[in-house]
């Protein structure tokens, strides 16, 4: 008899997470979105993709962003290193930042 692997509960928590930030994206309430990244990545820091949205919202918002933070940390993961890379514009171009 095989056991299967124990899951990470919380990992199934960020998936739902992003979900919900990426939805409050899309319905452009920025503010919900922030907030909520925001509390995420005291949960789970260092998450890329947390980061990634939480800046897109603070652009959107005129909340000061860290964009040397935020490109200084591009390309850590190489599978996604072009998706990074896009957001990363995305968010430059939204702050009104020069890439």
């Amino acid at each position: 008899m095989r056991h299967k692997p124990a899951r990470d509960p919380l990992r199934d928590e960020l998936t739902m997470a992003v979900g919900l930030i990426w939805g409050h994206l899309n319905a452009q309430q920025p503010e919900q979105a922030y907030d909520l990244a925001c509390g995420c990545l005291q949960l789970w820091p260092g998450e890329r993709s947390l980061s990634l949205m939480a800046a897109y919202a603070a652009a959107e918002l005129a909340e000061p962003i860290d964009l040397a933070a935020l490109r200084s940390q591009a390309g850590a993961d190489p599978a996604r290193a072009a998706d990074e890379a896009a957001w990363i514009a995305l968010v430059e171009r939204r702050a009104g930042a020069a890439p």
